[in-house]
Parts: structure tokens; C-alpha cells; sequence
């Protein structure tokens, strides 16, 4: 079966921080075009007004009058507040930046899937800088952005934050419209052919909104929240992780269970297992086989929701797996190791390693396993289960790498770095930043690069010039 959908994948929510951040959140496709970065204007303190700064300084745009961050509401307040986002969605600075920046072709294609495709390989048809970029632009959000952004058709760019918003940007970098959540948003966008928004958010809902303006088509809860889920981190979720297409135009959800939704909103079949939390979207085998990890179980699911097999590898399991061309999973866990699991549901071989493993792996073109772990180490293994490589950082791991087309890597770490590093595992070069890069990259065309970060940004970065950093 050939997927409908073209294009790769998020690595998500460190569950060591999880209870941490949910505690202390009340508190603190052959179309498209790519980021157009604009280097050198900036908006004045307020926001009408334009002045230049110099090549190596950053524009910084912010997002006007956000609420601050407050507990989830009642369900009788969702409309309200979808009301409410939609009338301030209008972007106040909205054609004030002129000329705009020309948009550049993608001829792979946006970058609409969480890790690019239905196998979240973490793979990009685009080639990272030869040299250390430098941050054109950054976004200010009132939370933490943890999760990657995705890039649409027409340039847009669609991201989360944990201060309760879904924000789409322009190409360059200036706000296009933003929409209210009642919780923080740890989950990677989608962005449908149709020009749907898909995005899950912690108030146990998945929200269809439309591109152009951010408008509410849909909202549907997967609905089994507040059943008990056990002792631990997990026994309190009410969440929606992510959503993964279907070929057949089905949205599989990840949260309380596996839920699978149709286009429309209805729900088509739920898959709940007993006393645990799926805390990520689900990823696809070219078969279209679901993979879905449900804390320390690995689950195999028909596409009508019945169940093929389930593995218990770990006390807790990092992320969607990575599915290789013969259908192995490859995932990483708390028990420090990186698990091979064959189509069959049989262990092909784990790797042990210094640290949790919380970040989702990636797949390179000829086989080759790539993964971060909580011991600082980007872990490169072949197909065979042998060690290729390992690169040190200056601290944990908790983002998906992203390979270029050469098959070099990107990714980030919490020493406050975004690494990119050689075919062999050597340094490329590293960016830092003020704070953790948790989310994985987003790599598009002309070597533009869109990350989020713990300092409450998103950044964007390209090619050529003097970094801001030097």
C-alpha cells in the first residue's frame, strides 16, 4: 500500500521532567515553499514599528498579549476560548514587513510529518550548512518549546509551546496566527494535503484547525482520561501525544490508549490496554502495521485496531519507534538500552548504554540506528546491532536526531547546543543556545534550520554570515 502522505517525526516529552513540568506549568508532495529567513529587520518594543540591526543579530519577534499560562478549564469553556483565539488570531504586524523575502522551492516537499514520514525515520530530502549557521530570527513564546516545529506548502510554520498555544508563523519568522489550548502542548503538529492543522495538546484533546487562519473545524477527546491508569508518572495523564495519518485518511491517536479517527472527527475504533498510558503518536511499517509504544509495552496493531502482538521491553519506553524497510522498530527505553524488535514482535538484539533512553531514534538510508541517551552520547549502530560510533555532549539528550540527504546528523542536547556532526560521528559544527534543546530539528531547503528550545523560542537559522554566537 503506497501512503498518501509524503514527507518525518518528533521526539517529544522527556518523562524524567514530565511530572516536573506538569507541576510547575500552572506556575511559571512536490510543492511548497521553504523558510524564507529575513536577516537584519526587527520588530521595535511595540511590534509596529521596524528598525535594523545587524547581520549578526537576530530578529526577535514575540508573540502579543498571551495570557499567562493557567490550569485547564472546564469543558464548557471550549468554545469560549476557541471563540475568543480566533478573534485575536489576526497577526497585528501582518504585511507591515516589506519587501517580504522571496520563497524558495522545496522540490521534495514540506516538511508536514512529525520526523518526515510514516515511519518516522527522522530522514530529510535537504543538506545541512557545510558551515555553522547563524540565527536569522527567533519567536518568543510564554513556555517552554519543546517539540518540532512542521513546515507547510506555502511557507508556513506550525509549532507548540507549554504556555497553552498553537502558533502558526510566516516565513519570516512574524506571527500568523495563534490558537488557544486549554493545557500545554507537547505534541508535534501535522499539516493534512487538505490543509487541516492536527495538533494534541495535555487537555486530553486532538484539535483540527484550518492553515489559513487557524480557525476550529473539529476538536474529539479520545475519552478514557480519567480511568486509572496505576501508580506513577503515568496514572494521572489526560493527554494527546501526537497523531500519526493513515493511507486510508484515518488519524491514529496517541494518549489514553490508540484511538483512530476519521477525517471528520468520528471516532472510527479505540484500542485501550489495561493500565497504561501511550505516550506517543504511533508510527507505520510500509505494510501499514501500528506501532505504538504504551509505557513499558510495545504494541502491534492492525489497521482496523486489532491487536497482532505486544512485546514488554522496558519499565518505560522512549518515544515512537523508528521502523526500518523490513518492518524492525527500533526505540530506546528507561532501562538504558536500545531495543531492535523484528516484524514478528522477537527481540533482535538491545544495546546497553550510560544512560535512560528518552528520545526517539532515527534510521539512516543504509541501515544505520542513530540515538541519543540520557548518558550525553549520540549512539550510531548498524543494522547488526554493533556499535559504528558514539559522540559525547556536555549533557542529556532528550531530542530525535534528524539526518540530511548525505546522511549527516542534527540534533540537540541540554548542555544548550545544536550539534550537526559528520557521516563518521565527527563534529560538523555546534551552535549554542541560552537554554536545552529538547525538540528535534526541522532541516528545509537552502539549509534553513527551525528549532525550539527551553528559553521559550523558536529559533531559526541559516546558512552563510557570522553567527550571533561568535
Amino acid at each position: 500500500m503506497v501512503p498518501l502522505w509524503t514527507s518525518a517525526r518528533f521526539e517529544g516529552r522527556s518523562r524524567s521532567k514530565l511530572s516536573l513540568v506538569k507541576g510547575c506549568a500552572h506556575l511559571c508532495a512536490n510543492l511548497g515553499t521553504a523558510v524564507a529567513l529575513a536577516g537584519g529587520l526587527a520588530l521595535s518594543a511595540n511590534g509596529c514599528q521596524l528598525e535594523r540591526r545587524s547581520a549578526a543579530e537576530p530578529t526577535v519577534l514575540t508573540a502579543a498579549a498571551l495570557p499567562d499560562a493557567s490550569p485547564p478549564l472546564s469543558d464548557a469553556a471550549v468554545a469560549d476560548a476557541a471563540s475568543a483565539t480566533d478573534a485575536a488570531a489576526a497577526n497585528p504586524t501582518s504585511g507591515s514587513l516589506s519587501p517580504r523575502p522571496v520563497p524558495l522551492t522545496l522540490p521534495g516537499g514540506p516538511w508536514t510529518l512529525p520526523r518526515g514520514d510514516l515511519q518516522r525515520t527522522g530522514r530529510s530530502p535537504f543538506v545541512l550548512p557545510d558551515k555553522r549557521p547563524r540565527i536569522v530570527w527567533k519567536f518568543a513564546t510564554k513556555g517552554r518549546v519543546s517539540a518540532a516545529p512542521v513546515l507547510a506548502p506555502d511557507g508556513t510554520i506550525v509549532f507548540g509551546s507549554h504556555d497553552y498555544h498553537i502558533y502558526a508563523l510566516h516565513p519570516d519568522g512574524t506571527l500568523r496566527w495563534k490558537h488557544a489550548t486549554l493545557d500545554m502542548v507537547f505534541a508535534t503538529p501535522l499539516i493534512a494535503p487538505d490543509g487541516a492543522v492536527y495538533v494534541g495538546s495535555d487537555d486530553d484533546r486532538l484539535y483540527s484547525l484550518g492553515l489559513d487562519e487557524g480557525s476550529v473545524r473539529w476538536t474529539v477527546s479520545p475519552g478514557h482520561c480519567k480511568r486509572s491508569l496505576g501508580s506513577g508518572p503515568e496514572s494521572s495523564r489526560c493527554d494527546v501525544e501526537g497523531v500519526t495519518p493513515s493511507p486510508d485518511g484515518a488519524l491514529y491517536i496517541g494518549g489514553d490508549g490508540i484511538t483512530a479517527v476519521n477525517p471528520d472527527g468520528k471516532v472510527r475504533w479505540r484500542y485501550v490496554p489495561e493500565h497504561r498510558h501511550c505516550g506517543s503518536a504511533p508510527s507505520l511499517s510500509f505494510d501499514g502495521w501500528i506501532y505504538a509504544v504504551c509505557q513499558d509495552l510495545l504494541i502491534c496493531l492492525n489497521p482496523d485496531g486489532s491487536k497482532r502482538w505486544e512485546i514488554a521491553l522496558s519499565l518505560d519506553l522512549a518515544e515512537s519507534p523508528a521502523i526500518g524497510p523490513d518492518g524492525t522498530a527500533y526505540l530506546g527505553g528507561e532501562d538504558k538500552r536500545i531495543y531492535a524488535v523484528s516484524r514478528e514482535g522477537v527481540v533482535k538484539f538491545s544495546i546497553l548504554t550510560g544512560g535512560p533512553m528518552r528520545a526517539a531514534t532515527a534510521i539512516r538510508s543504509d541501515g544505520t540506528i542513530l540515538a541519543g541517551s540520557y548518558d550525553g552520547v549520540l549512539y550510531a549502530i548498524r543494522s547488526d546491532g554493533t556499535l559504528l560510533w558514539k559522540f559525547q555532549t556536555g549533557d542529556s539528550i532528550a531530542s530525535a536526531p534528524i539526518i540530511d540527504r548525505k546522511g549527516r546528523v542534527l540534533f540537540g542536547s541540554r548542555d544548550n547546543r545544536l550539534y550537526a556532526l559528520t557521516v563518521d560521528g565527527q563534529l560538523l559544527w555546534q551552535v549554542p543556545f541560552e537554554a536545552d534543546i529538547d525538540g528535534s530539528p526541522l532541516l528545509a531547503e537552502d539549509q534553513a534550520i527551525l528549532v525550539g528550545s527551553d528559553d521559550r523560542h523558536l529559533y531559526a537559522l541559516r546558512s552563510g554570515g557570522k553567527s550571533s554566537s561568535d
